[in-house]
């Protein structure tokens, strides 16, 4: 099967906030062009930004990105309520661009990661292979006192033992079962931690986005479980850890270290 990705990174998901994050320093340039740069390293499609404010765009240009321009207001309102993903941004970014479905896979990666592997992007395909599957996501192992974090987003998963993940070692793919943030209505199985990034075929995107949202997605905060809902098969791909996403200066001040190789 082959699958033609398109990569958009929609540039502050707050649409009114100030862009004051993304223009953050992170050892020379700024954070959205480091995590730009680290998208474009897994070598596996063209690449949008999808910018609000005139600076962030005119960053991300120098460093070599294509950019579009969106006016939040020009979105259309299926309904009243947003994911955190910012898939319905991600859609509309994409019919305004790709008008004629030259790409039947569409990856959503947010700005706030500048120390993503490339490799877990690259990963997201080895899940997208099989026909019946409409969502790609990843999931990792649960750290210490994180099962019981009802800020951490668990999974139950389905494992294919036989589909291996050839560029990162030690993983596989699965079909989702069900997310929770409360293990007890997962079942008696190993649960992962969800990793909200995203690859969508171009039919299941444009049926998840149309659909309302859930009563269990409300109650929960849990966008994929619209998914699941709408009958859409998502599977996974297991990677080693959760990337790390900046925010606060703190978190700035650890990824500055994290990506100096002198230090």
């Amino acid at each position: 099967m082959i699958l033609n990705p398109l990569i958009v990174i929609p540039s502050q998901l707050n649409e009114l906030g100030e862009p004051k994050r993304q223009l953050a320093d992170v050892n020379g340039q700024s954070m959205v062009v480091q995590s730009y740069r680290r998208v474009k390293q897994a070598g596996i499609g063209s690449i949008i930004v999808d910018c609000i404010d005139d600076d962030v765009a005119e960053s991300l240009g120098e460093a070599g990105a294509y950019t579009v321009k969106t006016n939040p207001e020009d979105l259309p309102k299926n309904h009243n309520y947003k994911t955190e993903s910012g898939a319905e941004r991600v859609q509309a970014t994409v019919n305004r661009f790709d008008r004629f479905y030259t790409h039947d896979l569409i990856i959503n990666v947010h700005e706030d990661m500048p120390t993503l592997e490339p490799k877990y992007i690259r990963a997201l395909m080895y899940a997208l292979v099989d026909r019946e599957v409409g969502m790609a996501t990843m999931v990792c192992p649960l750290e210490q006192d994180e099962l019981n974090d009802i800020n951490i987003v668990k999974t139950a998963v389905d494992w294919n033992e036989r589909r291996v993940v050839y560029v990162l070692k030690s993983s596989k793919v699965g079909t989702i079962v069900d997310f929770s943030r409360d293990p007890k209505f997962l079942g008696d199985r190993p649960l992962f931690r969800h990793v909200p990034i995203y690859a969508y075929k171009r039919g299941a995107l444009d049926k998840f986005v149309n659909s309302p949202p859930t009563e269990r997605e409300l109650e929960e905060n849990i966008e994929s479980l619209r998914v699941l809902e709408a009958g859409i098969r998502m599977d996974v791909c297991l990677v080693e850890s959760a990337p790390f996403k900046v925010k606060n200066q703190k978190d700035l001040e650890r990824v500055r270290i994290d990506l100096d190789p002198s230090l």
